[in-house]
């Protein structure tokens, strides 16, 4: 703070536009109503994609710790298990954010949803500390991918002009799926007394998601876009 704030206040000033910023301008004035978006396929696909995603991760990440521990996992490797997730999810975030600058957007989300399919396989297959430390890595870099993968597909797709009314209308997507995935995964375990039948869901679940999000296809014109 004590560095950034003297930057900001002397060299970034109020007002301030450049020949190259007036002639972006109308370029980042583009897009689609709200109206306009949920009449199009794109809106619920994403969204769909999105609540897919996060029902899994949401549903996974706090019952690995008890599956793990029911196991004879102590709970320390347990804990230990899910810092790799952490850890995972800064890398997930750095990465992918470099390739959807460089690549098509939805093939890099692809790629990055696919990897928690492996994690729930391993677990599903076979409940040990290494496949669980494999899977953790897994489901952590595609989670620190995830929101930011929305809100740039959400810009790229819908565009900037009503952008945050159409971005929380996909994160309440988003929250509704993280709320009903622990208690649904909880129950899911009741009835079946497995945790086994939770990873299913979510290799289920991921796949899904990766399917949807590559039907959104190519990048729209923005020539075509405009409204």
């Amino acid at each position: 703070m004590v560095v950034a704030w003297p930057l900001v206040f002397f060299y970034f000033k109020p007002g301030q536009t450049t020949q190259a910023d007036d002639v972006a301008a109308p370029k980042e004035d583009w897009g689609l109503t709200l109206t306009e978006a949920v009449s199009g396929y794109r809106f619920w696909v994403l969204l769909a994609s999105i609540f897919l995603v996060y029902i899994a991760q949401s549903g996974l990440v706090p019952n690995m710790i008890p599956a793990l521990t029911d196991t004879g996992i102590s709970s320390v490797d347990a804990a230990q298990t899910i810092s790799l997730f952490g850890t995972a999810v800064i890398v997930g975030r750095l990465v992918i954010g470099f390739c959807v600058d460089r690549f098509w957007a939805p093939g890099v989300a692809a790629i990055a949803i696919s990897m928690p399919i492996v994690g729930c396989l391993l677990l599903w297959s076979d409940l040990t500390l290494v496949n669980a430390q494999i899977a953790a890595i897994l489901l952590g870099f595609a989670a620190g991918a995830e929101l930011d993968l929305m809100a740039f597909l959400a810009a790229t797709y819908f565009g900037p002009r009503h952008y945050a009314k159409i971005y929380g209308f996909l994160y309440a997507g988003l929250a509704s799926a993280s709320g009903i995935a622990p208690a649904l995964f909880a129950e899911l375990y009741e009835i079946t007394q497995s945790y086994r039948t939770g990873f299913a869901l979510g290799a289920v679940a991921f796949t899904g998601s990766v399917i949807l999000v590559l039907l959104l296809g190519r990048y729209p014109s923005i020539d075509q876009s405009k409204r």
